[in-house]
């Protein structure tokens, strides 16, 4: 799967699950399962993961693609404006039968929602992940890392990376992990 494309699935799932929980009872209807804890180009940063009851949906999940396992932890600023304003979300891969390494990671960061946002899916950004513990049993499971990314600005989600404008971050997550359908 090519950056682009992995971008544009990331943007879509962003989009898409803040756009479900914008409505104006998002609050009322989800539940925090996790954090992540960074530290973004100096500044603190704390999010919640969270699980949708009544969808059966999490913005903590793992895909299963074949062989492949995708995990992807997104977490949602509680004291933001919008809930689609500082989201930062860690999105690696791991091989079937393999010990807990990850693999293709990515790490995107959205202050302001889906305009002026920052990625590592393309040089010279890159990122990495180190998994502490993972563990997943049928539809639930946990994972709890670091990761470290160089996160470069985009626009919005057709424009080019500024490799001008280039942040840092590092932090660690600690959440349950629901199993996508």
């Amino acid at each position: 799967m090519s950056s682009s494309q992995r971008a544009f699935g990331r943007f879509a799932c962003t989009f898409f699950t803040a756009l479900f929980l914008s409505g104006a009872a998002w609050a009322q209807t989800t539940v925090p399962i996790g954090t992540v804890e960074a530290n973004i180009d100096g500044a603190s940063y704390r999010g919640e993961t969270l699980h949708v009851p009544s969808e059966g949906t999490a913005t903590a999940e793992v895909r299963d693609f074949g062989p492949l396992r995708m995990v992807d932890i997104q977490a949602h600023d509680p004291d933001a404006a919008s809930i689609m304003r500082g989201v930062l979300s860690v999105e690696f891969g791991l091989i079937s039968g393999a010990d807990a390494s990850a693999t293709d990671a990515s790490v995107s960061y959205f202050p302001e929602g889906m305009r002026n946002f920052y990625v590592s899916d393309e040089e010279p950004a890159h990122a990495s992940v180190t998994l502490e513990t993972l563990h997943i049993d049928g539809a639930q499971g946990n994972a709890r890392g670091t990761f470290s990314s160089l996160l470069c600005k985009r626009e919005g989600m057709m424009s080019k990376i500024d490799t001008e404008d280039c942040i840092t971050v590092e932090g660690t997550f600690d959440t349950v992990l629901h199993l996508a359908d």
